[in-house]
């Protein structure tokens, strides 16, 4: 989640997480894990694509992830109140219980990009120095400990990443994605963010 996001969509994600505090049951989950439910599901298959989906994540990638908001290394708005009363012991919790959970299919979106988004993903790009996704993100998305599974993101969620990681918003994590996204176009970072939702 980006911190430019507007102020109206914090005050709904709080208002979110706390219809699920009061409705949703987590009795398999740790109790942290239904204020979350708001923004990212009930079980982390979130269904709004500006909030990434965590079922499934890898627990190093999104235990990193969860310290680094608590810490403020990385910035957001809507993250921010949540993480305030959190101990270590919860992000643990969270991100052991998230990387658990089944990730839901793969959406097919745009089939024009998917060619290019393949190819990007597998390959990368010789002619600007793009690395290929898969060797950090594995051929199948399913990442690898500190490197984050991509298969099945939301696309909108990804391209704002690109965004922030190339604009230097966001320098947490690998330094490479910086880089990688200064280079990649904005029709390749859609290829890609395309192909990487379809994947199951």
């Amino acid at each position: 989640m980006s911190h430019s996001t507007p102020k109206f969509l914090t005050t709904l994600a709080l208002l979110g997480a706390g219809l699920a505090l009061a409705g949703v049951s987590h009795a398999d989950g740790p109790p942290a894990a239904a204020a979350c439910a708001g923004c990212h599901g009930a079980d982390g298959n979130s269904t709004v694509t500006t909030f990434p989906k965590l079922a499934g994540q890898q627990q190093v990638y999104l235990l990193r992830e969860l310290k680094d908001y608590k810490s403020g290394k990385r910035a957001s708005e809507i993250m921010a109140p949540f993480m305030a009363d959190l101990s270590e012991a919860n992000l643990e919790e969270l991100a052991t219980w998230y990387a658990k959970q089944k990730p839901a299919p793969g959406v097919k979106g745009d089939p024009a990009l998917l060619k290019l988004g393949k190819a990007l993903y597998m390959n990368g790009n010789n002619k600007t120095d793009v690395p290929a996704c898969a060797s950090c993100h594995e051929d199948d998305g399913s990442g690898y400990k500190k490197f984050a599974r991509v298969a099945g993101q939301h696309v909108e969620y990804t391209l704002e990443q690109f965004r922030l990681y190339a604009s230097g918003k966001r320098s947490n994590g690998a330094r490479v994605m910086q880089t990688v996204a200064e280079r990649m176009t904005e029709q390749e970072t859609r290829a890609v963010a395309e192909y990487m939702a379809s994947m199951p």
